[in-house]
């Protein structure tokens, strides 16, 4: 059981304290999606294009998607190679959505591309004090006396009147993460990103958004203000002492157990 928290593993206890045991203790068998490998390939191929100071061709960028995209569906086929156990997606069975998905991909890259080089190129990476990019940034920070960690898609540098609607034309940090699907985040993900920079970095983040994919620009920004250091302490703090107290009991929903990936392990699945 690891020492420290992410939010990924507060999202997951919150949801379900059960799918929290079946998916991070017993490591019981997942059932696989084809939106996992794509949006693992979105990702790769977004930071590849960043790292490139973004002279590297859309063509190229795309190619790094297929080749992710290729390896981690492979991965998935390796432990379940049929198809018909996989997730549908609407009207599609696996072996359907993997297709499809496919081209889902290269669509978004082209997206994300055409985003930063047509529509906003002011909006740029940030690069921290030690002069590191700040996409896939790792991050350490301490809430409520937990120890927090995790990897922050991407920081950017916008017009603060972009990102606050105020009439001002300096320049704002905003954390920002990728979504490949058609749902964004919550708020409480882009705080944890904020105040863990603002304490490794002493600067100061006020909103964060969700790029999307599917329309192919970010969310309306997000106001962090609510989400301070001590409420995150509270939140993390709790979830670390039920995890710590292996208080694992079930939250049966059909809206969630009907997507979660250990539901054929659980008991008390609805």
């Amino acid at each position: 059981m690891p020492s420290h928290r992410s939010v990924s593993q507060y999202k997951d206890y919150v949801s379900c304290p059960q799918k929290y045991f079946l998916q991070r203790i017993e490591r019981a068998w997942e059932r696989p999606a084809a939106w996992l490998p794509q949006g693992t390939a979105v990702h790769e191929a977004a930071e590849a294009w960043e790292r490139s100071e973004r002279t590297m061709t859309l063509e190229t960028a795309q190619q790094v998607f297929a080749e992710a995209y290729a390896r981690e569906v492979n991965k998935l086929c390796e432990g379940s190679p049929n198809f018909r156990v996989w997730f549908r997606s609407g009207p599609y069975d696996g072996e359907q959505d993997v297709e499809r998905r496919f081209l889902l991909g290269l669509e978004q890259i082209r997206r994300y591309v055409e985003y930063y080089m047509e529509k906003h190129p002011e909006e740029v990476i940030w690069i921290t004090p030690e002069g590191t990019l700040a996409i896939e940034l790792k991050f350490e920070a301490n809430f409520g006396g937990v120890d927090v960690r995790g990897y922050i898609d991407q920081v950017t540098t916008v017009a603060s009147d972009v990102a606050s609607g105020l009439s001002r034309m300096d320049t704002a940090l905003t954390v920002r993460d990728i979504k490949s699907g058609n749902t964004p985040g919550d708020d409480f993900q882009l705080a944890t990103y904020a105040r863990a920079l603002e304490q490794q970095y002493d600067v100061e983040i006020s909103f964060g958004d969700y790029w999307m994919g599917r329309s192919g620009k970010p969310t309306i920004p997000y106001a962090l203000d609510y989400w301070t250091a001590e409420r995150l302490g509270d939140e993390y703090a709790r979830v670390d002492e039920g995890i710590k107290g292996e208080s694992f009991d079930p939250i049966p929903e059909m809206s969630k157990c009907r997507f979660c990936s250990v539901a054929s392990a659980c008991d008390f699945a609805a």
